[in-house]
């Protein structure tokens, strides 16, 4: 059974054919890289809501959210220092 006639293409249209693809696939990957921007935007923003409103829920100052902050990053960093030092 005969499978249909092979075309055969020079090498400039090869290439001209290559160059036609990479360009359809760079639109598409720019177009993703700004979907993607916009929805890690959107996720930094409903972050920021949700941390405002724990914020606000808490009744503490700012001065005093930034304390229990440093001081729970403080014992955090201390905590993995030591437990680097029991494996060592």
């Amino acid at each position: 059974m005969p499978r249909g006639k092979v075309i055969k293409r020079s090498l400039d249209e090869q290439i001209n054919m290559l160059e036609e693809d990479i360009r359809i696939a760079q639109n598409k990957l720019n177009k993703l890289q700004t979907k993607w921007k916009e929805l890690q935007k959107q996720k930094r923003e409903e972050d920021m809501a949700g941390l405002y409103s724990l914020v606000q829920e808490s009744g503490l100052s700012l001065d005093e959210i930034r304390r229990v902050l440093t001081e729970t990053a403080q014992t955090a960093r201390e905590h993995e220092s030591d437990q680097a030092m029991d494996i060592a």
